[in-house]
């Protein structure tokens, strides 16, 4: 898996812009690196450019939380990612102090084992698993990026929460006695 450097046009939220970014090919289009600053538009930007789109989005911390928690149902693919987001953090963090080619070598690494995740749960809903996974990476390298240790916990946050619903267990049928929930008439 190769990137490649380019300009590109990114849309957030309703504004459109220009940006140099690090492009990674995925099954279903590309994950983008924002590299420089642009305006208001921050290095770190992370994307989506679907096949045939020319225009690229920025996604929502909401969006992804909720396909991790859909990807989370299946508890072999939610074991599975586990180890991928862990490495996704690791490659977030080697991106400090500064983005060098070796922490872009260890992104592209990363990339190949979402794909061979991707080959054995093929179907899987949601954004497709080698994207999702080098989103992550470059999510967290963003919030590497903005909230700058020790005064802040860089990526730590949005990791743990990724953590958590991947380690969620589904939650157990609940009786509608109310003396099984411990009520009292």
């Amino acid at each position: 898996m190769a990137y490649e450097t380019r300009v590109q046009a990114v849309r957030v939220g309703r504004k459109e812009s220009r940006v140099l970014v690090a492009a990674f090919p995925v099954r279903d289009g590309e994950v983008l690196f924002q590299l420089t600053d642009e305006g208001d538009l921050r290095r770190g930007g992370v994307y989506l450019l679907a096949k045939g789109d020319g225009v690229a989005r920025a996604p929502r911390f909401d969006e992804l939380f909720r396909d991790i928690a859909a990807k989370a149902g299946s508890p072999r693919l939610a074991r599975s990612l586990r180890p991928l987001v862990r490495r996704a953090r690791s490659v977030a963090r080697a991106t400090r102090p500064r983005l060098a080619p070796s922490a872009l070598a260890r992104l592209e690494d990363l990339g190949e084992r979402g794909v061979r995740l991707a080959r054995g749960h093929a179907g899987a809903p949601g954004i497709a698993i080698d994207a999702l996974v080098l989103a992550l990476a470059l999510v967290f390298a963003s919030e590497e990026e903005r909230y700058l240790r020790p005064r802040y916990r860089g990526c730590d946050m949005a990791f743990e929460r990724v953590m958590e619903l991947l380690e969620r267990k589904k939650p157990e049928a609940r009786s509608q006695k109310p003396e099984a929930r411990g009520r009292s008439l």
